[in-house]
């Protein structure tokens, strides 16, 4: 029998590959190649380390972070790389003590002009996994090696045109999930994808089809292989240039529920609305295998402010989520909207890791499983930027729901205790200018989570900072925050922390 590579072998050569193209790119226009190296500084106390409801304990916790950002946005490979070594020491609980690598990277090659590209992309981060216990997710401090997701994927793709405004595209990803213990375990997900349209091919009418294959492999003896079909024919017809209507019909199939798999027509309808430049509408709703699945999208933007709006209602995993699903999140949209207000020096591979590490923090991003469920999100969020002041706003609400037959995977995860996981949250942020080189902020979350199965759960988390960042010099800022958390429930625990960090660019 043909054994399969390791992960990790398999994760590292993917990232030696991206460097390599990095590097190789670099060589035809060097000047657009941008490296920085960095060194984040943070000193940490807390009076709850281990976010105890009756036992607190103090602590001390220092890390030193050297890191490397590699970035290029133009020539035949974009994109870049972000990585930081995070070393963190406990003055207290010294076993706490840790080193990891950090990482966020994504970036496309351009082999054949206009016609054939490598994407590539990885991720390895550490962050609370459940929706019931434990610390925020994001939390700075919550740096459990069980805790470490990481993520890789290649995907090469084949474009072509056709006819005055027709467009093809077939291609191949192949991803790998890895967990720090047995929640995640290993993951492989292959998705081919072929695809051909022209909206406008009679001017009122255009056409478009679609197929894509999903496999995913587990680790031998935890998990059944599982697999998807999803093929679409749409019919598109342009009222005007700026609406257009949709008619979908296809098939679908999937084992996801049972062993013997399920199968079924997929009958839909929706429209794109394009009012004006700054505003886009997208509504689809079909008739699934799984009841009604819809896909609800509202981006409006203005001179200083952004609102968007979304709501879906699909099977989906984890490993979706974590290779680029947040980029369409309100809360993300918020998030990097204002950074780009608050410090527009910032390129976009830098604006965007700093705002995936927010949005993490907010609570985005929620629970991790290795099983696909059926999901139903819902999320609002509202930033505007004056002269010396930002603020950002946003509702966030999701449900998934094991499928049913979930039980014959081994699950460590929320989705193991319960049938149903309910989350709400919601978010506050405020930034204010004091001077050119100093500003204030304070935020606000609160989410409250609940679980549905053979005993119910409900956990409500609250979170509060104050914080004061300086620029020091030109290449360097310090900063001081206060926190406060509070969670009520199964892991009832309060918590106050002082945070002082040091940051510098070479």
């Amino acid at each position: 029998m043909k054994t399969q590579p390791e992960p990790r072998t398999l994760c590292l050569s993917l990232l030696g590959a991206a460097l390599l193209a990095l590097g190789m790119a670099g060589h035809a226009q060097a000047q657009t190649v941008r490296i920085q190296p960095s060194l984040d500084n943070r000193l940490t106390w807390t009076d709850n380390v281990d976010t105890s409801a009756t036992n607190k304990q103090k602590d001390w916790i220092a890390e030193i972070s050297p890191g490397l950002s590699i970035s290029r946005e133009s020539g035949r490979f974009s994109g870049g790389l972000d990585m930081r070594l995070r070393n963190l020491a406990h003055a207290e609980r010294t076993e706490d003590n840790t080193t990891y690598l950090a990482l966020q990277g994504r970036g496309t090659f351009e082999a054949i002009e206009d016609a054939f590209f490598v994407d590539l992309a990885a991720s390895i981060s550490r962050d609370n996994r459940s929706a019931f216990s434990g610390r925020f997710g994001g939390d700075t401090l919550d740096t459990d090696e069980n805790n470490e997701t990481r993520l890789f994927s290649i995907a090469p793709r084949f474009a072509f045109r056709f006819g005055a405004s027709g467009e093809g595209r077939i291609g191949y990803q192949q991803r790998w999930l890895t967990g720090g213990d047995s929640t995640l375990g290993d993951q492989r997900s292959g998705t081919w994808q072929a695809s051909v349209t022209d909206p406008v091919a009679l001017r009122l009418f255009g056409w478009g089809l679609e197929y894509v294959r999903t496999d995913t492999r587990y680790d031998e003896g935890s998990n059944r292989d599982v697999e998807q079909e999803v093929g679409r024919a749409t019919l598109f017809v342009n009222i005007d240039p700026q609406f257009r209507v949709r008619a979908i019909g296809g098939y679908e199939s999937n084992d996801y529920a049972t062993v013997s798999g399920e199968r079924g027509a997929i009958w839909g309808a929706g429209f794109d609305w394009y009012p004006n430049e700054r505003t886009a509408i997208s509504v689809t709703g079909e008739d699934r295998i799984f009841g009604t699945g819809y896909d609800v999208s509202l981006q409006h933007r203005m001179a200083r402010s952004a609102l968007t709006l979304t709501a879906r209602r699909d099977i989906s995993s984890s490993l979706q989520d974590l290779a680029g699903g947040y980029a369409i999140d309100p809360l993300f949209q918020a998030i990097y909207q204002i950074l780009g207000a608050i410090d527009p020096t910032l390129s976009d591979l830098e604006r965007e890791r700093i705002a995936l590490d927010e949005y993490r923090a907010r609570g985005g991003q929620g629970i991790r499983s290795n099983a696909y469920f059926l999901e139903r999100a819902f999320g609002a969020g509202y930033s505007i930027s004056g002269v010396r002041n930002t603020v950002s706003i946003s509702l966030q609400q999701s449900e998934r729901q094991r499928l049913s037959t979930l039980s014959g995977f081994v699950l460590n995860d929320d989705l193991a205790d319960y049938d149903k996981i309910r989350t709400r949250s919601a978010s506050l942020s405020f930034n204010h200018q004091l001077s050119g080189l100093a500003t204030l902020s304070a935020g606000y979350l609160r989410s409250r989570s609940e679980g549905e199965g053979v005993t119910d759960d409900t956990t409500t988390r609250s979170s509060y900072t104050l914080g004061l960042t300086r620029r020091l010099g030109a290449q360097a800022n310090g900063g001081v925050t206060y926190s406060h958390i509070k969670s009520e429930g199964r892991d009832a625990y309060t918590e106050n922390a002082v945070t002082a960090t040091f940051g510098m660019r070479f």
